[in-house]
């Protein structure tokens, strides 16, 4: 079992399969409990140790997200509750009694029925009625955007205040860095990755890379190494250079912006480690990351 004491609330817990599960609430005994904000029943869920395999900026559990979500849930006065209900229990019928008849089963049944019939038919008929009275309106597709956590605005030890994202590699970072933990602690990027055989930093990344170097610039004394990462698709050797290329390219991108170069080294992961299966573009996609590991501070 992992050390309980790397779990920390507002940290995200991801499936076995790559997907996200939910986010971490607070630690209950052997159980991890679960935020209700991003659960599909608006209810807790709970995970159990037992699951989890790895912790670095996230959780990593065993299990796919619908296992885990179906293991345990949240009662109605809180508590937690295996989600495994136990077969119903059949009644043996006793020997030599017959069975009772009721005349009037087949007529209730029948009424029953009737009734139905005739509600169903009344629907049909107020249905169409509706439809030939209610104006022609224009179909219309809309996309379920999932919002963006509120920025959370952080003051750090040089009087600099930033704005960040909660369950971000810089919001983890800077809450690590303030804190009394000993290092090294690992993060993985989850808004810098590169586009396929590219080791050039994106444009849309940039916000991310501008908000790190405010948080390690106001810790001088901290010592990362960047590690950069490649998908499966290569040989190794070419693997190796593209992922060392990648952590160069984010170390030179925050010297840019006044981090002190001696305070960063590069290193390669190539294609190993993969955060998913690199069966599909999005989960090569993922795997084309950057990791940051604090080895000082």
């Amino acid at each position: 079992m992992v050390d309980a004491s790397a779990i920390r609330p507002h940290m995200p817990v991801k499936g076995s399969d790559g997907q996200h599960v939910g986010t971490v609430d607070h630690l209950d005994g052997d159980l991890i409990k679960l935020t209700k904000n991003d659960s599909p029943d608006g209810q807790h869920h709970y995970v159990p140790l037992s699951s989890v395999t790895r912790v670095d900026e996230h959780v990593h559990l065993s299990t796919t997200k619908p296992a885990a979500l179906a293991g345990v849930t949240a009662t109605t006065d809180g508590t937690a509750a295996v989600g495994s209900p136990l077969p119903p229990v059949k009644n043996r019928a006793v020997e030599g009694a017959a069975p009772r008849k009721n005349f009037y089963l087949r007529w209730v049944v029948g009424a029953v029925g009737l009734l139905l019939l005739l509600l169903l038919f009344k629907s049909c008929v107020d249905n169409r009625q509706d439809a030939a009275m209610a104006p022609v309106e224009t179909t219309s597709t809309t996309a379920t955007i999932t919002a963006a956590l509120p920025l959370q605005a952080v003051t750090l030890p040089n009087g600099q205040k930033v704005d960040v994202e909660p369950n971000t590699l810089n919001f983890q970072l800077q809450e690590f860095l303030a804190s009394n933990v000993a290092a090294p602690r690992t993060f993985t990027f989850d808004r810098l990755n590169f586009a396929t055989s590219s080791a050039v930093v994106r444009a849309e990344d940039q916000p991310t890379i501008d908000t790190l170097a405010l948080i390690l610039n106001a810790y001088p004394e901290a010592r990362v190494r960047l590690d950069g990462y490649a998908d499966g698709r290569g040989s190794e050797p070419v693997n190796a250079e593209l992922g060392r290329q990648r952590a160069v390219a984010v170390a030179d991108a925050l010297v840019a912006k006044g981090v002190k170069r001696s305070s960063i080294s590069a290193a390669s992961g190539g294609e190993g480690n993969p955060q998913v299966a690199n069966a599909t573009a999005s989960g090569q996609a993922e795997n084309r990351r950057t990791e940051l590991t604090v080895l000082a501070r």
